[in-house]
Formats: structure tokens, sequence, C-alpha cells
């Protein structure tokens, strides 16, 4: 099962159970997400104590004198023996970032390089990287990634609250923190002006589309191979 999938079964089966057990295994689901263990096996061991809960249910058996008088106390026991999830941190994640865009750049620039040659039209703008624009790009890049994961982020909390307090009424569209966006767009934005307005004070590369292919391809291959796999 998919992790979707196994969360949506999750919401199935807490539906099943008396308000008391409903309540004692939501913190159980609220502690089990919160932490900093892989998403996967969490939602595995989160089905698998769902079942038994309802098994035990059926029997007239209690949350409580299945898994302890407290909540948290069994999910702070229960999570030691799930693996950590695995994560890109510090500076290895602002590495990764600009890797990914420049690698989608170059992949775009052979594209198009291609694409132009294929209809006989001129290389001469196409062909021409700036490093400016690269330096662009790159801070761009991180400035875009940090804004949209704040807001994740944002909405993320928002959505556990609400489990966490046992609703089940539709979840309100979280509160967007307009100022904080826009001042991540404005930022961005003055940074690409920057970059167009004195792109030719640093070096103009000509790069040919097979070049940029080439890149974009080494791009790739470091991508899976130093970032992903970890």
């Amino acid at each position: 099962m998919t992790i979707k999938a196994m969360i949506k079964e999750n919401n199935r089966l807490r539906e099943q159970m008396t308000p008391d057990n409903k309540d004692y295994f939501e913190d159980i689901v609220v502690y089990f997400r919160t932490c900093d263990v892989d998403q996967t096996e969490s939602e595995q061991l989160l089905l698998k104590l769902a079942h038994q809960l309802l098994e035990s249910q059926e029997q007239g058996i209690q949350a409580r004198q299945i898994f302890g008088p407290t909540a948290e106390e069994y999910s702070r026991n229960k999570v030691q023996i799930l693996p950590k999830r695995k994560t890109i941190a510090g500076g290895q994640y602002y590495v990764m970032i600009p890797w990914v865009a420049l690698t989608m750049f170059f992949f775009m620039e052979s594209l198009v390089g291609f694409v132009a040659q294929w209809l006989g039209g001129s290389m001469d703008t196409f062909n021409r990287i700036s490093l400016l624009s690269l330096i662009v790009i790159a801070i761009g890049s991180i400035l875009l990634v940090e804004a949209v994961t704040k807001l994740l982020n944002r909405t993320t909390e928002h959505e556990d609250q609400v489990r966490g307090q046992g609703n089940t009424k539709p979840m309100p569209k979280p509160n967007l923190n307009l100022r904080t966006i826009g001042i991540y767009v404005v930022v961005t934005l003055i940074i690409m002006m920057i970059g167009y307005t004195f792109r030719n004070l640093l070096p103009v590369f000509t790069i040919q589309p097979w070049v940029s292919l080439f890149i974009a391809v080494i791009g790739l291959i470091g991508w899976i191979f130093i970032f992903k796999r970890k």
C-alpha cells in the first residue's frame, strides 16, 4: 500500500472505534506523524495497531488496557524501534536545490537549442549563457523552495492540530501569510532584475545544445547518486 492509501485506511478504521478508543488512538497517530521517523514504517505500524485495537474492542477491551494508561508514553516507546526518516539536512539541502534547478535549466537550454537548430533559426541567442544568470537561478531556486516549504509546513501543522482535536468537520483553509510570501517574491524579483541588468558584467559563455544536454545528464546522475539515495 502507498502512504496515501494507508492514511486513508487508517482514517476509515478510526471511524469504527468507540469515542474513548478513538481519542486515545488519535493521540498515538499525532505523536507518530510529528516524530522524525520513516513515514512508511510509521503508517504500517499505525495500521497494525488500529486492527489490533478494533479486534480487542469487539471483546470489550479498551485501548488503555492494551497499550497502557497514556498514549504519549506508549507512543514514545514505540517510535524508538522505528527507523529514522531519511533527510538531506544542513548544507547538503542548500546544495541540492540549486543543483536540481541548474540541471533543469541546462536541460531546457539543450531542448530549446535542438529545436532552434531543427527549425533553422539563429543559435546566437540560445547558445549564450551568462554566469550571473546561473547565480541568479541558484539563489532564486533556494528562495522559492523556502517560501513553498514554509507554506506547506503551516498547512501540515494546521491539519495535525485539527485532527488531534478529533474534529471531523471539513478543515478550513489555512491562513496564508501573504506578507512572508510577498517578501520572498519581491526578493526573487529584485535578484532577477539585478541579474538581467548586470548580466554582461560577468563572463558570458557560448554553449552548444549537446554540451548543455551533457551537463544536464551529469547533473541528473549526480542528483541520483549523491542526494536521492541518502
